[in-house]
């Protein structure tokens, strides 16, 4: 079963408007499957998965062209960066658009090559699991939308319970969770995991301590929307900060976390320098910090930051997947005036806290801190479990996550 994915419309476009395109996130987020939904019939389908392709593509990449001829779907180019060179050559050589469709993780020689090699030739797009907009075959803005569009959404739309908010919650996002019915949640994401380990990272990386690095990974779960301390995670595993900083950079790079920077302001002195850490599936970080029942999860010390975790990750593909590249911050300072979410647009700055309650209240105290910043504070508000859509006051709301 096929659902239709935001991005495609921006696939569409950037391959009239660029000759290559390239679309990395996770494995398992359905990068393959969009780009052969979207594929016309003259367009070739050719993976690196393939050990026998693989190989010649890493040996004799002019034999590879030589066989294989745009337009093409090159599926896992991570695997042979020696094919960006000749990439380039033959965008060069025939300048046109919509030559390479390409899949591949964030992997850092792969981005590398990309932006060496195919600098203002190629759209970078990037795809996760399925938002819950695109479970439910709504196409949303970039949040915040207009409020107009938030007023007419809440008239149409209903609202979620908690209960329904956290079965979604631990769930996840990967498609396969969500088309098969049937699924036993724990196998696939055991599955999914060693995968993850054997393959994107084991041969591509130098990594030889797969159980330390797992056990690294769990921990940056249990840590998920917190402040990242990479000191106090070298300690805890017995390895240096440098190690657990190019493990982390290994987590980021193939889709499995973003980092959400402090924000920086004229008043930067009095300001928190530490960003947060984001796992960007909640299935898997659920699995992984075992939790293994829903009912348990909605009343334990986690659930407040794995709520923040989808609320962010919802947010974050709201962006990406209309072709935006948002860069969000988060803000804190030394008298620990915390706001959950600063969206920058258009020369403002637009915070958002974000609350598990039904009914939160004083969630805005903490919004006074950042009118001594040196930026405009636009639209913003507090998003939550409540099922109102209402103003709190100038330009700020209560929104609902069932929005999203």
């Amino acid at each position: 079963m096929y659902i239709q994915r935001q991005l495609e419309e921006v696939i569409l476009r950037s391959s009239r408007t660029f000759p290559a395109l390239l679309l990395t996130g996770p494995r398992q987020s359905g990068k393959s499957t969009l780009l052969h939904h979207l594929a016309e019939d003259n367009r070739i389908y050719v993976t690196l998965d393939d050990p026998a392709v693989r190989d010649v593509a890493k040996t004799a990449p002019e034999l590879f062209f030589q066989q294989f001829k745009p337009p093409m779907v090159l599926d896992e180019v991570q695997y042979a960066p020696q094919l960006f060179p000749y990439i380039k050559m033959i965008i060069d050589e025939r300048n046109e658009n919509g030559l390479f469709w390409m899949t591949g993780s964030q992997l850092f020689e792969m981005m590398w090559n990309v932006q060496e090699s195919l600098a203002g030739r190629v759209s970078l797009l990037n795809l996760y699991g399925f938002s819950q907009a695109e479970k439910e075959n709504r196409k949303v803005s970039a949040f915040p939308p207009p409020l107009e569009e938030l007023i007419e959404a809440y008239k149409n739309m209903p609202m979620k319970t908690t209960a329904e908010i956290f079965e979604i919650i631990w769930q996840g996002s990967m498609p396969r969770v969500f088309t098969e019915s049937e699924i036993d949640l724990d196998s696939f994401y055991i599955s999914y995991t060693q995968t993850y380990l054997t393959r994107d990272v084991k041969l591509i990386t130098n990594i030889s301590d797969e159980v330390q690095f797992l056990r690294f990974i769990r921990l940056i779960a249990a840590r998920t929307a917190q402040e990242l301390n990479l000191t106090a995670l070298a300690r805890e595993l017995s390895v240096s900060a440098n190690t657990c900083r190019n493990w982390l950079d290994i987590l980021i790079a193939t889709g499995l976390v973003v980092e959400m920077p402090a924000y920086s302001g004229n008043l930067s002195d009095r300001l928190i320098k530490r960003p947060k850490i984001f796992f960007m599936d909640t299935g898997l970080a659920c699995y992984l910090t075992g939790w293994s029942d829903v009912r348990a999860l909605q009343s334990s010390a986690y659930s407040g930051a794995i709520f923040e975790t989808w609320v962010v990750s919802e947010i974050l593909k709201s962006w990406w997947y209309n072709g935006k590249k948002p860069q969000f911050t988060y803000y804190r300072d030394r008298l620990l005036k915390e706001i959950d979410l600063i969206i920058p647009r258009n020369m403002q700055i637009l915070p958002f806290e974000i609350k598990k309650s039904t009914s939160p209240s004083h969630a805005m105290k903490n919004f006074p801190a950042i009118e001594k910043l040196n930026a405009e504070v636009g639209f913003g508000g507090v998003l939550s479990m409540s099922p109102n859509l209402l103003p709190i006051s100038e330009n700020k709301w209560m929104i609902p996550v069932s929005l999203l």
